[in-house]
């Protein structure tokens, strides 16, 4: 299933999941967190159309996500809709079908920064509440590519 949110909304998620797992109501953070996020979420950050391909190999060496995507910059989607594709982010579900160690890649259309792949492993402890967090950003100490998880656990193989 492929779904995209505006990243205005997936900004407001983060900061109600941040301020209530501060708050010290983690299953209520967790809940708004599948609230907003799909299993695997690709995030446009830059000021720029981007297009690449994302790929999750599960733990049994199937390919259980290959999808292209193709998303706006966050300055141009305020005027679409989610179902039209025009999206700063772009989300997939369905994705964890066993816990295990899920294998992540990403390759970029055009370079960023001189980057145009990035890749990373993450342990799934529970295929309900696991959300993989794509950023596609301009170069700082993150990345250009940065994958992080929300209730998983990465092993940072990038």
């Amino acid at each position: 299933m492929r779904d995209t949110i505006s990243r205005r909304q997936v900004l407001a998620g983060l900061s109600t999941v941040a301020v209530t797992a501060a708050a010290g109501c983690s299953s209520i953070a967790e809940s708004l967190a599948s609230s907003v996020f799909e299993d695997v979420n690709v995030i446009n950050e830059l000021d720029r159309r981007i297009s690449g391909s994302i790929t999750v190999t599960d733990p049994n060496g199937e390919t259980v996500l290959d999808e292209t995507f193709d998303l706006r910059p966050e300055a141009q989607t305020e005027q679409t809709t989610e179902t039209d594709g025009n999206a700063a982010v772009v989300r997939y579900g369905d994705v964890f079908t066993t816990t295990g160690v899920y294998d992540l890649s990403v390759r970029l259309d055009e370079a960023v920064d001189g980057v145009r792949e990035g890749s990373d492993t993450v342990e799934v402890t529970d295929t309900d509440s696991t959300q993989i967090l794509v950023g596609i950003e301009a170069d700082d100490d993150s990345g250009v590519i940065s994958i992080g998880t929300l209730g998983g656990e990465s092993t940072d193989d990038s």
